[in-house]
């Protein structure tokens, strides 16, 4: 004859995970609501507008013109006359082996400035120029 105790079954202890679970994902929410995003040059412009305008599918190396003095490459500051050995010095380097740029002119800068930009870069060996503008509504 054998004896059978009854056991009595404890409660174990659990954690509710859905809670957690939503917390997180409120949290992810948030922070991509309210994170700003580093804009790709560091001064203001105002670019002109077009009515016709079209994406650019690479990645160009993008100058910016703010004045003849004020000549932004990534994160260089230049002026015009220093423009021709810093493009040429790239060109050699082979860090712009993509050979096509993107400028960035404010509506204020003179059209002398963007033109002798652009005919430094097509003297670089730069065959797609890009002019960007603001898409008009």
């Amino acid at each position: 004859m054998s004896i059978k105790f009854v056991r009595k079954h404890r409660p174990r202890a659990v954690v509710d995970m859905a809670p957690m679970i939503d917390i997180v994902f409120q949290l992810i929410i948030f922070f991509m609501v309210a994170t700003t995003f580093k804009s790709t040059t560091g001064m203001e412009l105002k670019l002109p507008g077009a009515k016709n305008v079209s994406q650019i599918s690479e990645s160009p190396l993008k100058i910016t013109i703010n004045s003849r003095e004020k000549i932004v490459i990534g994160e260089m500051v230049v002026n015009i006359d220093e423009l021709v050995p810093f493009i040429e010095e790239s060109a050699k380097s082979g860090k712009n082996d993509r050979k096509s740029a993107i400028v960035y002119g404010d509506k204020s800068v003179d059209y002398e400035t963007i033109i002798d930009v652009m005919d430094i870069l097509r003297g670089a060996g730069f065959d797609n120029l890009e002019l960007a503008v603001d898409k008009k509504k």
